[in-house]
């Protein structure tokens, strides 16, 4: 049509048949258009999904990375400090790590991976470096159970650092203990940091045992009433320190014996002859 520069309209026959095959045209390709449309978003949409699951799990790997990483740093923190707090005590300690626990309503206890095959006894004192643990109760060759400060079984003799306020600390629940048999008249506030006084036969003096929470002064009776809340908290105990000490009270024999006498008998040249021999009839 170029080549011949025929700039003319279409025939009339033409004309004719394009007018009567548009709408068919527009019929089958309206359809066609749709669906490569639906086409293309679909393998687009394919894409997508394939490409937010591949972030997905690469976040999923970041993430878990950046756990362990935290974890890690928390434990270096952890075991910074484990190193120094054997360093301030002089007596010697194992550490261990938490293998169980029992934190019911009833009983306040954990397990240890230490036992007697490292030299741990019962009656030893657990502590970390923020306080007093509790006591091991018992041991098998590579584990150990310890009985914790909350526990209703235990008692530690302690005083209050500020004023030397004397009671004893009894295991209550969850963090919780009372500090039980202190005068009325005591001061006692809240706040007080606990210490072991070292009274009994299981813990040093001056462990630090936790922070007086609640005071009731009634407006009868001896004693007043103050909850202490551990410096331990137990719910998140991973390591732990076993003083390899068994303290012992010593026997009344130790003391002195049948035929000592409280005051020496007199010499014959500072006798009173007014006093009469304690043999003497």
């Amino acid at each position: 049509m170029t080549r011949r520069g025929d700039s003319d309209s279409l025939s009339k026959g033409s004309q004719l048949l394009v007018e009567v095959s548009l709408p068919f045209q527009r019929m089958v390709t309206f359809p066609v258009r749709e669906l490569q449309d639906l086409w293309d978003e679909y393998i687009a949409l394919v894409e997508v999904r394939e490409q937010n699951t591949h972030l997905r799990s690469k976040l999923s790997r970041l993430e878990e990375e950046n756990l362990q990483y935290r974890e890690a740093i928390v434990a270096s923190e952890r075991f910074q400090r484990l190193p120094e707090f054997r360093e301030r005590r002089d007596v010697p300690m194992v550490p261990a790590n938490v293998v169980a626990q029992d934190l019911s309503a009833w009983f306040q206890s954990i397990v240890i991976d230490q036992g007697s095959n490292g030299r741990i006894r019962p009656g030893m004192p657990v502590l970390t470096d923020t306080g007093v643990v509790g006591v091991v109760t018992g041991t098998s060759p590579r584990a150990s159970k310890v009985l914790l400060v909350t526990d209703p079984q235990s008692h530690i003799d302690a005083y209050v650092q500020r004023t030397r306020a004397r009671g004893t600390v009894r295991g209550g629940a969850s963090n919780l203990a009372e500090f039980d048999y202190v005068l009325r008249e005591q001061d006692v506030q809240v706040g007080d940091v606990l210490l072991t006084s070292g009274l009994g036969s299981v813990f040093p003096k001056s462990l630090v045992i936790g922070r007086i929470s609640d005071v009731q002064r009634e407006p009868f009776g001896l004693f007043m009433r103050a909850t202490v809340e551990s410096a331990v908290d137990f719910r998140r105990l991973e390591e732990v320190f076993v003083v390899l000490e068994q303290r012992r009270l010593p026997e009344d024999t130790e003391f002195s014996s049948e035929d000592e006498e409280l005051w020496p008998p007199p010499s014959a040249d500072t006798a009173d002859p007014d006093i009469a021999p304690r043999d003497a009839p």
